[in-house]
């Protein structure tokens, strides 16, 4: 997987303090700046102006900023963004140039997997607040949002092994019901739900996050937010192109429609307030 991005564990900590109502902005500002590379990806995100120069020929050069600027921005980020929205964005930078790359292994264009992931995340996200708004469940939608954004971590990694044997690999998803778990397991001896999750295990990221990546396509009746997850895995098709062969071959379980006490308009719904919000979907792409 080639360096793991250690700004996840500022993923998790911001995490746990979003938990805490009583958390002080200071705490959040100072676990941003923990971590010297992810600060400054923020800076350049939250704050365009003024952070670059033009020198003589017109080339474009970054300006290099103080520790107080730095934490001045951060400080002013998170007042008016808020905790959730700094996770999520932390989140996205945190894996976003390991899941925007190239996946020939699956067939998956620069971006494919990247924008598939945050379409998930968003999807996860409304659906658990949906359930809020009319009371009849609560999942944090924040925890849903990373476990959304991480669901497909592990085909980063398959898409190499699989491009080793790229003829077999593509033979064998044209059979009749070809099932793309099994096709990873007789290729890569381990699909990518169990990959994904062994990463967030090693990243220190929440059991309930694992899980719900390791049992995203098949979750169990009391296995809440996997099921969520699932289903927005399948929502994401009708938001935009998921990108890659084995997307194509996702069945819905209606098991995980009653674990989450959901129904198909509540999905059709959320998918079309995720459509009409195409600015969201590429302030994450865009990272």
């Amino acid at each position: 997987m080639g360096e793991l991005p250690t700004s996840l564990e500022v993923v998790c900590r911001l995490m746990l303090m979003l938990r805490n109502p009583t958390q002080e902005n200071e705490h959040v500002v100072k676990a941003l700046y923990s971590d010297p590379q992810l600060s400054s990806q923020l800076v350049r995100k939250l704050d365009s102006s003024g952070s670059t120069q033009i020198d003589e020929k017109g080339n474009i050069i970054e300006r290099n900023r103080s520790e107080a600027e730095v934490l001045q921005v951060l400080d002013e980020a998170v007042l008016q963004m808020g905790y959730t929205a700094i996770l999520r964005l932390v989140s996205a930078l945190s894996v976003g140039k390991l899941l925007a790359a190239e996946h020939k292994g699956y067939g998956m264009q620069r971006r494919d997997l990247w924008i598939h992931s945050v379409v998930v995340a968003l999807i996860a996200q409304k659906l658990c607040e949906l359930l809020a708004d009319t009371g009849r469940d609560s999942i944090d939608p924040s925890i849903a949002f990373i476990a959304g954004l991480m669901h497909d971590s592990g085909k980063a990694a398959l898409s190499t092994e699989l491009m080793f044997r790229l003829e077999e690999v593509n033979k064998a998803a044209f059979e009749k019901d070809a099932n793309w778990i099994k096709i990873e397991n007789e290729f890569c001896l381990i699909d990518h739900a169990a990959l994904g999750s062994s990463l967030m295990r090693k990243w220190n990221l929440p059991k309930e996050v694992s899980d719900a990546v390791a049992f995203h396509h098949q979750p169990a009746q009391d296995q809440k937010l996997a099921s969520i997850v699932h289903l927005a895995d399948y929502a994401s098709r009708f938001v935009s192109n998921p990108g890659g062969w084995s997307s194509y071959a996702i069945k819905v379980d209606p098991a995980a429609l009653t674990t989450c006490k959901l129904r198909l308009d509540d999905i059709q719904r959320v998918v079309f307030y995720v459509s009409q919000n195409r600015e969201t979907i590429e302030t994450y792409a865009n990272i």
